[in-house]
């Protein structure tokens, strides 16, 4: 038999999936016309809704859920966790409500069957509402059907990251795209090889951006390398100047955040490279300033990591509290800022 979800129901009766979840929360004030055109098409397919569906809004406690996937970093390593969580932190304590950090271990992913440790959290009412984080990692892609149940049954749900759900709310940055600027300020600058680092959390990203790289620069070579941890980095980083910059000739490195470049100008002195007369560094950074406390300072492109945090929790209470949610998705501009870690040749 076909399993039906609540987006059958709607579509039968002609209304909206949060019309027919406020119905079944009794939370709805609709016309007596669309309450008998749910029912009629919930009795149509015999439509039970699950406990869980039925009690998403009955209680509160006004906490909200922050959660962050598996990764091979903490989150307290991360200038952009930390600056997201400082954003999350200042409207929650304003709106009267608390946060409750869920972090995963890879351990505890593979135990619990790809069963994100979020759900527990809402099954069991503990929070009133959730900030997804890291959602392109390969933890959320896993539990894309899990974000997907959630909407759909109307829980107040705000992402950091691409869409994954054409109904819900979510922020970001165009990764994609900053990355690419990255390399055309490079290329602006006579540098035509680029040894590119970048997170396991954002691999997929790679292909679009190297797609990208070779179609509309195609004079330029770029060596993409992973890294899985910051913690590994210092060892990663001397074997990868020694090959791309000493070995192959890449002029600029491309970090990915003032924790990486601040290894690379160590690992670059260690070597007795110079920067930026040897090898130029430009960098992500997450908060203003950063760069400027690194000798060369170094060059950036600045994602307003706290602006998103800010911007992500208005979003959940909005919602939670039936304001009016003026955007649905919100971009944040990233810019470039201009120091000194990058030579022009």
């Amino acid at each position: 038999m076909m399993e039906v979800s609540i987006r059958d129901v709607a579509n039968r009766a002609g209304v909206s999936i949060s019309t027919v979840s406020r119905i079944l929360n009794n939370t709805a004030t609709v016309s007596e016309k669309k309450m008998l055109a749910v029912k009629e098409a919930m009795e149509y397919y015999h439509y039970e809704p699950n406990q869980f569906a039925r009690g998403l809004k009955k209680q509160t406690s006004n906490m909200i859920g922050v959660y962050f996937p598996y990764g091979t970093d903490s989150i307290f390593e991360s200038a952009y966790d930390l600056e997201l969580l400082k954003g999350i932190e200042k409207v929650l304590a304003y709106q009267n409500y608390s946060m409750v950090l869920i972090s995963e271990s890879r351990e505890y992913e593979s135990r619990k069957k790809r069963i994100p440790k979020y759900l527990e959290f809402i099954r069991q009412k503990r929070i009133d509402g959730l900030i997804l984080s890291g959602l392109t990692s390969k933890s959320a892609e896993d539990n894309v059907d899990v974000v997907w149940q959630i909407m759909e049954e109307g829980y107040p749900v705000v992402y950091i990251g691409k869409r994954l759900h054409k109904k819900g709310l979510n922020v970001y940055a165009q990764f994609e795209q900053y990355n690419v600027r990255m390399i055309e300020v490079l290329r602006s600058n006579g540098h035509r090889k680029v040894l590119l680092l970048a997170s396991e959390v954002h691999s997929h990203y790679l292909k679009g951006i190297m797609d990208r790289i070779r179609n509309e620069m195609p004079d330029m070579e770029v060596f993409p390398r992973i890294l899985n941890s910051f913690l590994e980095t210092r060892e990663r980083t001397l074997q990868d100047i020694r090959e791309y910059v000493l070995q192959r000739g890449c002029s600029a490195i491309c970090a990915r955040g003032m924790e990486e470049a601040q290894i690379l100008l160590s690992v670059c002195a260690e070597l007795q490279i110079k920067v930026p007369e040897q090898v130029s560094i430009l960098s992500v950074e997450h908060e203003l300033g950063n760069g400027t406390r690194l000798y060369p300072q170094v060059s950036s492109f600045y994602v307003p990591a706290k602006d998103m945090g800010v911007g992500a929790a208005e979003l959940l209470i909005d919602y939670i509290e039936n304001r009016k949610v003026r955007e649905n998705s919100i971009e944040y501009e990233t810019k470039y800022i201009e120091r000194n870690s990058i030579r022009r040749l």
